[in-house]
Parts: structure tokens; sequence; C-alpha cells
């Protein structure tokens, strides 16, 4: 995924459920500035930022090209129907869940659309994503398909994350569901985290008239930080979306957020929010309360995270190998911040740079390869 270089800063102020008076004054900025609104849509769809993008323009009084509001309109309304559907379908499983005595935790956007964002139809949904726990995720699986959903058509590791994906077209939109055993795969090096370790800090939320469960704040945030941005470099690109995740239940929970626990157990993800300012500027009052020092960054706010070197080796191809390498072992001192959740230290920086990250890359394409070799001998 590419954007041109006056796009992506564009649509990176919308990642955010709550609007700012400094974030409407900056979006009609970019706006007059756009040298075309032809792409825009598109792009938007590519990172599940349409709704929000068009109540974003809206809010801030942006006058929107007819044929291009007719699209993100269009489109805006298809994601609510498609967010409907698959939502109460998630009710359904629930449900049906709770009468085998499988307890469930809803993860990501799911959880969140009803949690941090001011209309769940602002939040895209792809999938939906439930955590169980481990010995019961077969038989939560078996329900599924009871449910009507389709076998999967493809194998995973069995130290991977969650079972393979299954499928149902319910009033003719696909819902997938992955089925996880724990929040992260063992080649993402960020823990093992179970139900068990998640369920006592859970909370609820209203869901079609059943009550659904979610993780607790802390540990919410932690991974919807961990899932955008700490795992491996070969995973799919950014997704604006995520971003618009971590800000959104930043900016709802600021106040209500543990941070001292926050800063004790995920000191990663707290040191990595300053830099998403220059994404979508914070609020002043998660500024104020959580004390956040802004780091200034080459070419300024805006263009950071353009690039984000985490693509598949199919999709950088076109960079040749020895691009590869670079943004593999030699990515942007912003890109580390991010990723590591390095603080403002020069040393830690350098540390980091030349040392632990280059191990780490080492250390997972190590990982990588004898995975694919032991796969290779269960098959001969």
């Amino acid at each position: 995924m590419t954007e041109p270089p006056d796009l992506f800063p564009f649509l990176a102020l919308c990642a955010r459920a709550q609007g700012t008076p400094a974030q409407y004054e900056l979006l009609r900025e970019r706006a007059a500035t756009l040298p075309s609104w032809e792409g825009v849509p598109f792009q938007a769809e590519a990172h599940g930022l349409e709704p929000l993008l068009y109540a974003h323009l809206q809010a801030a009084g942006i006058s929107i090209p007819p044929h291009v509001e007719q699209q993100l309109q269009m489109r805006t309304m298809q994601h609510a129907h498609a967010n409907h559907v698959r939502s109460k379908m998630l009710a359904q499983i629930l449900g049906a869940f709770q009468s085998a005595g499988i307890q469930a935790l809803v993860l990501k956007g799911a959880a969140l659309a009803h949690l941090v964002y001011p209309r769940p139809e602002l939040r895209v949904m792809r999938d939906v994503d439930l955590l169980v726990r481990a010995p019961e995720a077969d038989r939560a699986q078996s329900l599924l398909l009871e449910l009507g959903f389709h076998p999967p058509t493809y194998d995973l590791p069995a130290d991977h994350a969650h079972l393979p994906a299954v499928k149902k077209v319910v009033e003719g939109l696909p819902v997938s569901v992955e089925m996880h055993r724990q929040l992260f795969s063992a080649d993402t090096h960020l823990g093992v985290i179970t139900y068990d370790d998640l369920a006592p800090l859970a909370q609820s939320f209203g869901l079609y008239g059943a009550t659904a469960y979610t993780l607790g704040r802390e540990d919410m945030l932690w991974h919807v930080y961990a899932h955008a941005f700490a795992t491996p470099l070969t995973y799919e690109p950014l997704r604006l979306v995520w971003a618009a995740d971590l800000v959104s239940l930043v900016e709802a929970w600021v106040d209500v957020m543990d941070w001292d626990t926050v800063q004790r157990r995920y000191r990663r993800a707290f040191n990595a929010l300053p830099m998403l300012h220059h994404l979508t500027p914070w609020s002043d009052g998660v500024l104020e309360r959580l004390s956040l020092d802004v780091p200034r960054v080459p070419g300024g706010t805006g263009q950071v995270f353009q690039g984000w070197p985490r693509f598949s080796l199919a999709a950088q191809r076109e960079k040749g190998y020895w691009g590869i390498l670079r943004d593999s072992f030699y990515p942007p001192e912003w890109w580390l911040r991010m990723h590591y959740g390095v603080g403002s230290n020069p040393a830690s920086l350098w540390w980091m740079r030349l040392v632990r990250h280059p191990l780490h890359i080492l250390g997972w394409m190590g990982d990588y390869l004898t995975r694919r070799i032991n796969i290779k001998r269960e098959k001969a």
C-alpha cells in the first residue's frame, strides 16, 4: 500500500474517533492544499477510515467535491450495515458460547466500536477476533461450524495465536471469525498472554441485548499498540484504523486509565504515545494529563509513519534487496521509537539501532527458517 506524499498526512489526521479544534484546523489546511480529491475514497478505504474521514470532514466544515462526497456517503452507509450484521452475528456467537459454558473475550475493533467510538459504525470491521482458553479453542471452533461457518481452507502452525479463520455469508456479507488461544504468536516475542491472564480485569459492554466482555483498559491499550506497531517487520502494512483505535481509547479513557499500571507493565506502549502526535494531534487534555513530551522528527508533523517498513517480502520486491535490507536493519529513528517504545535518550536509541534491533531481526529470521524446515520435515 503506497500513498502520494501529500495524502497520507491528510488521512492520518482522521485516525481518531474524537475530533479536536487543532485537528480540524490542520484538516482544513491540508484539504485546501490537496492537488486532487481523486483517490481519497480509495486510500481511505484501504486504511479502514472512510466513515471517520467523512465524519471529520463534515465536522470541520470542509467542502467536498460532490462525486467524492457521494462515494464517501455511500461507503459509510455500507459500512454501517456491515457493522450491524457482524455485530449481530457476534452476539449470536457469544450466546451459543454461553450456552456451551465457553467464556470468551472480544478483541480489538469489535469491542472498541462499542466502547470508545461515538457510534459503532464509525469503526470499520473486517473480521471478529475472540479469545478463549486454549483447551476450549477447538470446541469453540466446532460450535462456529454448527452455526453455519465454513471450515478453514488453510492450516497455521501449532504455536500461532489463533486457529485458522472460519467464514460465513450473512445477509450477503462475509463474516470471518478468528479464535484466539492467546493474544500473540510466539514469533512476535511479545510474551504469552492468555484468557486467564486477562479475564480478572475484563470490562463489559452491551451488544444487541446481550453482555459481552473484552480486555480491561490497560490490557486493551497494550494489545492495540502491539498489534499495530510492535509485531514483526514482515507482517501486513500499517493501517490507520489501528492507529485510530489506539488514539481513540487513550482520548476516551485518559481520566480513568490506571497510568501507573501502564507505565509499570506496558512502558513500551506508553513511551510510543508521544509519536502519535505526528499522526493526529493529541488533545490538550491528553498532553496535560500524561505530560507527553512530543519529539521533533525530520520532515515535521505529518511525515512520520509514511513508508512504515512492515511489508511482506513480496510487497517489498520493488525496493530491491538493498532496499529491503536497509528498511529491515536500519529503520528511521521515529520507527525505533514507535516500534520498541525507546525513550529520547540518545544512548538508548543507538543501542537499539546498532545492537538490539539487528539481533531481533536475525532472531526472528532464525525462528522463521526453523519453522519452515520443521514444516517441510513433517510433510516429508
